[in-house]
């Protein structure tokens, strides 16, 4: 009888510390995931905060093509092929600003509008500069393309804000 209440305890005891650690387990992952959406919030604001200044801009006549021109740059690459990235080459598209090229890490990417896009660990071709449109990784982004490219880089919020 001694043995099996002995087997007994230590499969309770077993079974609660299972339980404290699931319990501690899922409350990391309940942090990790509040912390994961804390970010994406800050993202789209971030987004609705330079979508907002663009559309003021265009209200204004102006366009981000003057960014461009003043700055001596008439062929660009995009990093980031999503919607931020479709919006600049749609104002772009009849300017004297030539669009030479996409690149993002998934170059399949469904909703890129161009016909050339790279990954960022293929050959560039030349431009003049590259605009990073997923600015937040921008520091980030920086760093991967200063080793595959001798043109500058910026992100679309610099180019977006100095209009």
């Amino acid at each position: 009888m001694k043995v099996q209440i002995g087997l007994w305890k230590a499969a309770v005891i077993g079974f609660a510390g299972s339980l404290g650690l699931g319990v501690y387990w899922t409350k990391s992952r309940k942090e990790k995931k509040i912390q994961e959406l804390q970010n994406r919030i800050h993202v789209l604001s971030d987004h609705f905060q330079l979508l907002n200044h663009w559309m003021e801009l265009r209200n204004e006549k102006k366009s981000v093509v003057s960014y461009f021109e003043e700055m001596g740059y008439q062929h660009i690459g995009i990093y980031g092929m999503a919607e931020l990235a479709n919006r600049l080459a749609e104002e772009l598209a009849d300017s004297p600003v030539c669009v030479d090229y996409g690149i993002d890490r998934d170059v399949a990417c469904t909703i890129a509008r161009m016909e050339d896009v790279y990954s960022p660990e293929d050959e560039l071709p030349d431009t003049d500069v590259i605009v990073v449109t997923p600015y937040a990784s921008f520091k980030e982004i920086k760093e991967i393309l200063e080793k595959k490219v001798s043109c500058p880089i910026v992100s679309l919020e610099e180019v977006v804000w100095s209009v």
